[in-house]
């Protein structure tokens, strides 16, 4: 699953999430269109300190935007993304997401 952070250039979190999917999986911004503009999932989880980049432990917000795309899976990025597959909605392990998906897609 593609990810990031916001940038200043990012109006909005859709936006940044519709940059960061074209920046990781070199997919075109062209060929991508999101399915609205409301998060269909967001999750929060602590993030430990991090010596080594001189982080602090904080709290994380990840919000997920759900996207289509014509695009061939082929073209994605090895240097970004690894393991990527398509997967039909009975085939996600997260029983929550499933179910987001599931309702959004209705």
């Amino acid at each position: 699953m593609p990810g990031g952070h916001l940038e200043v250039s990012d109006a909005t979190l859709l936006q940044a999430a519709g940059r960061e999917l074209a920046e990781e999986t070199g997919i075109s911004p062209h060929v991508i269109t999101s399915h609205g503009e409301i998060p269909l999932h967001i999750d929060t989880h602590p993030i430990d300190t991090n010596p080594a980049k001189d982080e602090p432990g904080r709290q994380h917000f990840g919000f997920r935007f759900l996207f289509r795309t014509i695009a061939d899976i082929g073209e994605l990025q090895t240097e970004e993304v690894s393991g990527a597959t398509w997967r039909n909605l009975e085939e996600l392990s997260d029983a929550q997401l499933r179910q987001r998906i599931t309702a959004t897609l209705r």
